[in-house]
């Protein structure tokens, strides 16, 4: 019970320490490490960066790591710097991770993505998306061929296969902020008049393929997760009603868990970009959002988005159907803030810089973090 629910006071006991269930895993803590692309896979391949990005994670006391996207293929990525899961040597890169993180009782998730209108431009990456997407001068990308889709169904799978087999404890299904599967869910890009376009039941179809490819591949025990915009931020989104609705479709399905963002980062103003938490902003930007979903579900539900104080996600953990909190950029600064926050209600150090959306090497951040 809470001595002081919140406002800066003494908690008498923290809520977001207590563990739970997805599927048929438990996860020790209530933090999740949020995915954040950390631009360091050499040619794809996974580094010692990767290695002690996770490890540093576990043993700061993460409950739940979700690991920044991974290609589903070698060319589905954003180029050579994103983690790629189809190189020689994968298995045994991935499980040299698994074993790291496991020796702190942390538990992690591969977030499995197609960039879709974000691959990299050279020669031999796909171009495409749900209809025409003009990426730069000169440069337009296809609307998805029935068979390109196709494989992307089929390459879902096989990736989350190898992380099961490399001893990672569930995936997570990359759906949100303009990539591929948002450029389908979202009317500001879809324009398709297939069955892949128009009303919601056809909008998300990808996404429910994909889903059944990764369930079929990995089996009815083994837990997937999806990261999901609920909402574009933008003026044509999908409606919350649309999205409450793949939610709930979703969970028919079996899914195991539902991370809520939101933002499709479809121009160059900001506003359909997740947000930068600035002094005297409230924390939990997409709160609502999550709230809907999370009433609305069984599953566990974690909300994302500018979270920064111990006292406010205690309140909100404690008050809500809300399962988990989820943190990024926090936990670049800090990595051992879910252990700090055991004995204190400092507020994270994490300032918003943003840069670390930039760094070539988040392990030496240019926020401050040595």
């Amino acid at each position: 019970m809470l001595c002081n629910c919140f406002g800066g006071g003494t908690f008498m006991s923290k809520l977001m320490h207590t563990p739970y269930r997805i599927g048929n895993i438990v996860i020790s803590n209530r933090i999740v490490k949020s995915a954040m692309f950390e631009y360091c896979a050499n040619q794809g391949r996974i580094t010692d960066q990767h290695r002690q990005i996770y490890e540093d994670a576990a043993r700061g006391g993460c409950g739940l790591i979700i690991t920044g996207m991974e290609a589903i293929s070698s060319t589905a990525g954003n180029g050579p710097g994103m983690i790629h899961t189809e190189y020689d040597g994968y298995l045994e890169d991935m499980r040299s991770i698994v074993s790291k993180v496991h020796r702190y009782s942390s538990r992690i998730f591969v977030q499995l993505q197609h960039a879709g209108p974000r691959t990299d431009w050279k020669s031999g990456y796909d171009r495409f998306a749900s209809s025409p997407i003009k990426v730069a001068d000169g440069i337009i990308y296809h609307a998805a061929t029935k068979d390109e889709l196709a494989k992307v169904v089929h390459d879902f799978g096989v990736a989350a296969r190898k992380c099961k087999l490399a001893g990672c404890d569930g995936v997570q299904i990359h759906a949100a902020h303009g990539f591929l599967l948002t450029t389908f869910l979202s009317p500001h890009f879809n324009k398709r008049a297939d069955e892949y376009g128009g009303p919601i039941e056809n909008r998300s179809r990808l996404l429910f393929e994909i889903y059944d490819s990764v369930r079929n591949a990995v089996g009815v025990d083994y837990p997937i997760a999806l990261k999901l915009s609920f909402s574009d931020l933008v003026s044509d989104s999908s409606t919350p009603e649309e999205m409450l609705w793949v939610c709930k479709e979703l969970e028919k399905k079996g899914i195991d868990f539902i991370e809520v963002s939101s933002g499709i980062s479809a121009d160059n103003s900001g506003a359909s970009c997740s947000p930068v938490l600035r002094n005297g902003d409230r924390e939990g930007k997409f709160l609502e959002s999550a709230l809907l979903v999370s009433d609305t579900l069984e599953i566990p539900v974690s909300s994302v988005g500018c979270y920064r104080s111990p006292d406010f996600i205690e309140h909100i953990l404690s008050s809500t159907s809300l399962t988990a909190i989820s943190l990024g950029r926090p936990l670049v600064r800090e990595a051992d803030l879910p252990n700090k926050w055991r004995t204190s209600n400092e507020k994270a150090a994490c300032i918003s810089c943003n840069r670390c959306f930039n760094c070539t090497d988040v392990i030496t951040c240019l926020c401050g973090k040595k």
